[in-house]
């Protein structure tokens, strides 16, 4: 089955994509599901991330570049053949999985801590979208401000029924495999 999925971006960084192809080695480390490529089937979510990356990348650079959404096919049929994981929303081992990808290598080795991504044993990872609370969580971790062990997950579950959307991440060349149909455009609104 075809799937439509939507990455949201800044200019140099769609060109890029479009032009060369997806880069693995561009992703930061400690995200969700492990150093990879993200994207959503959710097309809204996308074109909000791209503002947000674009503002970003403008800041830091000192530039005026525009957001940009790459839309890419996946092939998810293909995925038979992957070592895959997919996780539903609210469950606890999605929130303990994307705690352990935002630790420190050496944390996680210190406390034998195999659950995680860093070493891309799954080449595709399919769940929800973290809020910005996971990454405090984690970093809060990193520098034994709270203990590990005390984690509660029901803490991080958003209220109200809030959801933020799912997400696929590519961790491996044989996962790029399964995209195709490539193409980006520049953003003019922030609703579709």
């Amino acid at each position: 089955m075809l799937l439509k999925t939507y990455h949201g971006t800044n200019l140099s960084s769609a060109f890029d994509i479009w032009i060369h192809g997806i880069n693995l080695n561009k992703s930061l480390s400690n995200l969700d599901f492990g150093k990879g490529f993200y994207v959503t089937d959710d097309k809204q979510k996308a074109i909000n991330r791209a503002f947000k990356k674009t503002n970003d990348y403008n800041r830091r650079h000192h530039s005026k570049e525009s957001p940009y959404l790459v839309e890419i096919t996946i092939e998810d049929d293909l995925y038979a053949n992957m070592s895959s994981k997919f996780f539903t929303p609210r469950e606890k081992d999605w929130f303990y999985f994307v705690i352990n990808n935002r630790l420190k290598l050496s944390y996680l080795k210190d406390h034998n801590i195999d659950y995680h991504n860093k070493d891309n044993k799954y080449d595709i990872v399919f769940g929800e979208i973290a809020d910005g609370n996971i990454a405090t969580i984690a970093n809060d971790i990193n520098n034994n401000v709270i203990d590990y062990s005390v984690l509660d997950f029901s803490s991080i579950i958003p209220q109200n029924g809030v959801f933020y959307g799912n997400q696929y991440s590519s961790h491996t060349e044989k996962s790029l495999t399964c995209m195709q149909n490539i193409s980006c455009a520049i953003i003019n609104s922030r609703k579709i």
